[in-house]
């Protein structure tokens, strides 16, 4: 098994010093102050309003409501022990079994063995596929805790899982299936879109991106209807109507442009990871995150310029001095990631 160098948390502090971890436990808190707001914003006025406004109002306030207990069961009676150990406690490297998500919520047994030979069993809510493999196919895990409560905060190698919430559990975990990873050298797949954990992180986008066009064709095809039965009648006292309705086609239209782009996008995305393998180029991170620095196999030193990067890729190539690309990198587009890791973005050299 070829695994390859990853962002490691640092051991030898405070786990919260570390900024990824500071950046996903901030992460991890929005949803408890946002999703009750917007369900306030939306349930207050439901209150005051009728008919169908009033109705479609509730629905929405209904919906955040959902998300807020949702959020609040897999994360709200975590995040405050949690951040009392994280402030107080270092990250300990630990080796990892990851076992069948128990049904019901979603909580994933794990089982760690620390270099003192002391096992520690978990269950982690809502713990990603992504992440489940990640930790499957490396064994790696770090943990902060458990409390005396049995709290505990663990993250994967890699920042696949850059924060994720754990309790010490009431089963016996090793009495499970044990997951083994689907693919167990990602960098020896012949090309990178061969890569398992990436194929499956993008295969919703990618699908959304053609599903997505529908919508917006069915309506524009219906208002260029409307548009030209109007003209053929004549627009005689209905020029507010006309000028309604074409500047709703032409919002149609804009929506359709977006669309085709973003299904366009996803089609360079699949050209350029079937470049070929995942290929290793040292690399430099600039200052400002946005570009870096690397050298061609020819000898030559080239810029590398971003779009959208995650902050997850960012940090691991930061970490490791390591850019992969999806084939040989050469001047123009191409994609960059991490071998075995649910990180994409498009960047062009030179």
């Amino acid at each position: 098994m070829s695994e390859v160098p990853a962002a490691e948390p640092p051991t030898d502090g405070v786990a919260l010093d570390d900024p990824a971890t500071a950046r996903a436990l901030r992460g991890l808190r929005l949803p408890l102050v946002t999703l009750p707001v917007a369900a306030a914003v939306f349930g207050v006025p439901a209150i005051l309003l009728s008919g169908l406004a009033s109705a479609l109002l509730t629905i929405a306030a209904l919906a955040f409501v959902i998300g807020t207990l949702i959020v609040i069961a897999t994360t709200g009676f975590w995040i405050g022990p949690a951040t009392k150990l994280l402030r107080t406690r270092p990250w300990r490297p630990a080796r990892v079994r990851v076992y069948r998500a128990l049904k019901g919520l979603p909580r994933t047994p794990l089982r760690l063995r620390e270099p003192d030979g002391t096992t520690v069993d978990l269950l982690a809510p809502a713990l990603s596929w992504s992440a489940q493999q990640v930790l499957a196919r490396t064994g790696a895990v770090w943990i902060v805790g458990p409390d005396e409560r049995g709290w505990a905060a663990i993250r994967s190698p890699g920042l696949a899982l850059p924060l994720g919430q754990a309790r010490v559990a009431d089963i016996d975990v090793g009495a499970g299936y044990q997951i083994s990873p689907v693919q167990a050298s990602p960098r020896s797949a012949t090309t990178a879109a061969e890569d398992a954990v990436l194929a499956r992180a993008i295969a919703g986008p990618r699908r959304r991106s053609r599903t997505d066009l529908v919508a917006p064709a069915l309506l524009l095809a219906f208002a260029v209807f409307v548009l030209v039965d109007l003209l053929r009648r004549g627009v005689a006292g209905r020029a507010e109507l006309l000028v309604g309705l074409i500047a709703a086609t032409a919002l149609i239209v804009g929506l359709l442009a977006w669309r085709v782009h973003r299904l366009r996008h996803w089609g360079t995305v699949q050209r350029l990871l079937s470049a070929g393998p995942w290929t290793r180029v040292p690399a430099t991170l600039a200052e400002d995150r946005a570009t870096a620095e690397v050298k061609l196999p020819d000898g030559r030193t080239a810029t590398v310029r971003f779009h959208r990067p995650s902050q997850a890729l960012l940090a691991n190539i930061a970490a490791t001095g390591q850019l992969w690309t999806a084939g040989p990198p050469a001047e123009g587009p191409v994609a960059v990631g991490l071998p075995g890791y649910p990180f994409l973005a498009v960047a062009r050299i030179g």
